[in-house]
């Protein structure tokens, strides 16, 4: 009359769950990539503000703006300065430069760049521009750029180029 019976799952139930969890999954890894190059894009953002910041500093003092860091009063944390062929800080995610005109910083990793023109010298001065280094145009650089800049299209580049620029003004 003691009769044992086993406890356990059937192959269904556990077909079930893993299905469950597939979907879960599907959902939740494209978002959290979404938020991993939103917060990194917010880097570059404060990277260039900062240099802006340092270059009208300079300028007000000089009259004039410099490409080079050195004569910025400036940190740039973690990156590496290097001086002796193109001024440019390089991080081990892509790399800030100055320009003539603008400072720039780019995200190789997630295929977004952020550039900022000087308020003086410059056409269009302080504007701003989102550029998503990607030719897939439902790509995340993309979303993440016409959410940056209000703009459901691009205003430069393209798919030869292998880029998109999404240009807005202050």
């Amino acid at each position: 009359m003691n009769k044992k019976t086993k406890a356990g799952f059937t192959l269904i139930e556990l077909l079930v769950v893993i299905l469950i969890i597939g979907i879960l999954a599907a959902v939740a890894v494209p978002q959290y990539q979404k938020a991993v190059a939103k917060s990194r894009y917010a880097t570059l953002k404060n990277l260039t503000k900062s240099i802006i910041t340092a270059e009208e500093i300079y300028y007000l003092a000089n009259n004039q703006y410099t490409t080079k860091f050195e004569e910025l009063d400036i940190d740039m944390p973690g990156g590496k300065l290097n001086t002796s062929t193109d001024n440019k800080y390089y991080y081990n995610w892509g790399f800030c430069v100055i320009t003539a005109i603008q400072a720039i910083c780019q995200n190789d990793d997630i295929g977004l760049n952020y550039s900022h023109r000087f308020l003086s010298g410059s056409t269009e001065p302080g504007s701003r521009v989102c550029t998503a280094i990607s030719t897939e145009l439902n790509s995340i650089q993309h979303q993440i750029c016409k959410m940056e800049t209000g703009r459901n299209n691009y205003t430069g580049g393209s798919v030869a180029d292998g880029y998109f620029a999404y240009h807005y003004l202050n």
